[in-house]
């Protein structure tokens, strides 16, 4: 309906038009004829304000259309202009940018940390002035080489003294605090079950006399593990039964 109605004012602008230009040819055709014809054709002043009234109220009507027509056009460039397609959507940037903030975030591989060698207590430098001359040698051969087998044997060598000695409490505290060091150094060996259960069985025996019957059970515990002999028939399994004798007999 719509480009029937444009196509019917448009008709109507170029009949108006048309009727017009016609109209405006014929005054120019009475206006160039002779003076005299004028005077004897004079129309008459009726007639020549109904032909003003006509052409103004024409030229109305043409202003109209045309108008009307300029508003129609713009309207069809609007519509032109619109998508047609409501089905596509357009994303903005910001709405991209959103989209991206929200999307999850892969989760950080962190590098496994690696595996730190063990580390191995060492015995602390305190006051020994008190020490006999083959406990003192053996600490200096532990302290003074960083091979474990040497460490090691320089180590059993200062524990068996002090059980040797552990009649002397300085000697049997000495000894029984060894416990951790010697654990801690016995388990960094090559071949730990190569070695004889001679520490383990000095350390238990210097525990158990200090009254801490808890840590020699957890020696005699380690020494099995290890499959180590004490060099007695029971074994380390006989020692805790004995050291367990002994810690309720205490509590008596």
């Amino acid at each position: 309906m719509k480009y029937i109605a444009i196509i019917l004012l448009v008709a109507l602008g170029i009949y108006l038009y048309k009727r017009a230009k016609r109209l405006a040819e014929d005054e120019q055709e009475q206006s160039s004829m002779p003076a005299e014809k004028e005077i004897f054709d004079e129309p008459k002043a009726d007639d020549t304000q109904e032909t003003d009234a006509n052409s103004a109220q024409e030229a109305r009507i043409s202003d109209a259309a045309t108008a009307e027509i300029r508003v129609d056009s713009k309207a069809e460039d609007v519509d032109t202009a619109k998508p047609v397609d409501d089905g596509l959507t357009f994303e903005t940037k910001d709405s991209l940018e959103v989209k991206e903030d929200l999307a999850p975030s892969e989760p950080e591989v962190k590098p496994e940390p690696a595996e730190d060698e063990p580390k191995v207590a060492r015995v602390a430098v305190t006051d020994e002035s008190w020490a006999n001359e083959k406990l003192t040698l053996a600490l200096s051969e532990y302290r003074g080489t960083s091979d474990n087998t040497i460490k090691h044997v320089g180590l059993l060598g200062a524990i068996a003294e002090c059980y040797k000695q552990r009649k002397q409490t300085q000697y049997k505290e000495y000894g029984a605090a060894l416990s951790p060091y010697y654990l801690s150094l016995f388990a960094v060996l090559e071949s730990p079950s190569s070695h004889k259960g001679i520490g383990f069985m000095h350390l238990s025996t210097l525990l158990n006399d200090c009254g801490d019957f808890a840590s020699a059970i957890d020696v005699c515990r380690k020494a099995i593990e290890y499959d180590l002999s004490d060099g007695t028939v029971t074994g380390f399994e006989g020692r805790i039964i004995r050291i367990e004798k002994a810690k309720a007999k205490s509590l008596k």
